[in-house]
């Protein structure tokens, strides 16, 4: 008898179907976004993730490397860090320093990842426009960062 139908040829509950589930880990799922237009402005949890998404966070997470290093060398050739949490983490070594703003980071970009399809209704902004803006910010300081240690070296 063919799959999803019962012995006398009726089609089964679908959700009466046995799944295994763990194969829909390494494919993930299908839905990406709201398919109506009135469920786009609200959450819609998502289990496929579009390909600018991870180029994003990527480049969210090399960018804050980035700047971690780039802040480290300007410290040590005399700059201060004016953040008072970061000032926090960096009196305790570098090695806490770096962590504290990966870990401080990464978290905002996991909220980044799961509320992507999310319209912030305070802003009046779709979250990929903040996604955008957040790397856009990050690529001026560390335009910044770089314009600096060029004249200190």
């Amino acid at each position: 008898m063919a799959e999803g139908f019962t012995d006398k040829g009726i089609p089964m509950d679908r959700g009466s179907q046995h799944k295994t589930m763990l194969k829909f880990f390494p494919f993930g799922g299908r839905r990406k976004s709201a398919l109506r237009d009135q469920d786009k402005k609200g959450f819609i949890y998502a289990d496929r993730y579009d390909t600018w998404l991870l180029v994003a966070i990527l480049l969210l997470v090399i960018l804050n490397i980035s700047d971690s290093l780039l802040t480290l060398n300007l410290i040590q050739h005399g700059a201060t860090e004016e953040n008072p949490v970061m000032v926090y983490f960096l009196n305790l070594g570098v090695g806490p320093f770096m962590i504290a703003k990966l870990i401080l980071t990464c978290s905002a970009i996991l909220i980044f990842l799961v509320f992507h399809n999310y319209f912030f209704r305070p802003l009046r902004m779709h979250m990929k426009v903040i996604i955008s803006t957040s790397l856009t910010i990050f690529a001026v300081v560390i335009s910044w960062h770089i314009f600096l240690n060029y004249f200190i070296n």
